[in-house]
């Protein structure tokens, strides 16, 4: 015996209303409840020339930052489920950064490896970018978790869970994305000795890889004579150092140097970004041919400079 299908949650747009069906659909509740909240005032809505109701997207997003379909007694784990499920189709429909922020954070501090993967992916199926999702909700998600646990608002526990949900759901977007057919060129990517920041490095590594790229990351804490050792082995075409912090300015310095006849005798070009060349002292050591300020800038040059037409056959 055939079982009929659910009818399935309306496309969500900021430039058209909804029904109370609609919506009532979409929140998995009745239309009784839409009508009850609607008249109530806790749900704005508009009459068409009928009397009708329709609700736009920004008094849906009102609706669910106010409490939105868990307010009514009864079934409140199944709501509540769905409510979440709600806020995050409405934060990605409306381009809500803040609440995506938000709604990433909670997951992030939770430990919540499932909840950050199904938001990023959300967000891809509905037109946004990994990059973009990296940049404006990942990346400033971690700075204020770092920032709220230096000003010891977060236990250190939190911020390890928050960068092991962060590398998880990234990675697990990556897997899902359509990549350019390899082309051979080869990237290292990796951090200087001392810093322990991965994040970074892995999403420059995804974004390379997605252009086609073969893309070694050396890791974190990676001394800049390894860098060099590796340049001998591989003669990549491009050389990529994420760095948050360093230490031992003279080392690297003098490490360095090293580093950077080897890259030049194979004609790599070396990209540098990340908090840590905002220091003119440290910028002036990393001789380099880029400077990236985020993945977008660090994109447009690799698209600029290595472009498909020039990749070897």
């Amino acid at each position: 015996m055939s079982r009929s299908k659910r009818a399935a949650p309306p496309a969500l747009s900021q430039s058209r209303t909804y029904s109370t069906a609609e919506v009532a659909r979409m929140w998995a509740v009745s239309e009784s409840s839409v009508k009850r909240w609607s008249d109530s005032g806790a749900l704005a809505c508009v009459r068409t020339p009928g009397g009708h109701r329709r609700f736009t997207m920004q008094a849906l997003l009102d609706f669910q930052r106010a409490g939105g379909a868990g307010r009514d007694d009864g079934g409140a784990d199944h709501r509540g489920a769905t409510a979440d499920a709600t806020q995050l189709d409405l934060a990605v429909a409306g381009r809500d950064w803040s609440r995506l922020q938000e709604l990433y954070y909670e997951a992030a501090v939770a430990g919540d490896e499932a909840a950050g993967a199904a938001l990023l992916e959300r967000a891809f199926q509905d037109g946004i970018s990994a990059i973009e999702s990296k940049e404006r909700i990942l990346t400033p998600v971690l700075h204020l978790i770092g920032e709220r646990w230096r000003r010891g608002e977060l236990n250190i526990w939190e911020e390890h869970l928050a960068s092991q949900v962060t590398l998880a759901a990234t990675g697990h977007l990556h897997r899902r994305l359509p990549r350019a057919p390899a082309h051979g060129r080869v990237a290292l990517c990796g951090c200087p000795e001392g810093d322990l920041h991965e994040i970074a490095l892995q999403m420059v590594v995804e974004t390379l890889e997605a252009e086609g790229w073969r893309a070694i990351s050396l890791g974190p804490n990676t001394p800049l004579f390894s860098f060099a050792d590796a340049v001998q082995r591989f003669s990549p075409q491009l050389v990529c150092i994420s760095a948050t912090i360093v230490h031992d300015l003279e080392r690297l310095r003098r490490d360095y140097k090293h580093f950077y006849r080897a890259a030049r005798h194979h004609a790599a070009r070396i990209v540098i970004g990340g908090a840590a060349f905002a220091d003119p002292q440290v910028h002036d050591i990393f001789l380099h041919d880029f400077r990236a300020i985020g993945l977008t800038d660090f994109l447009e040059y690799v698209r600029r400079e290595f472009p498909p037409s020039d990749a070897a056959t």
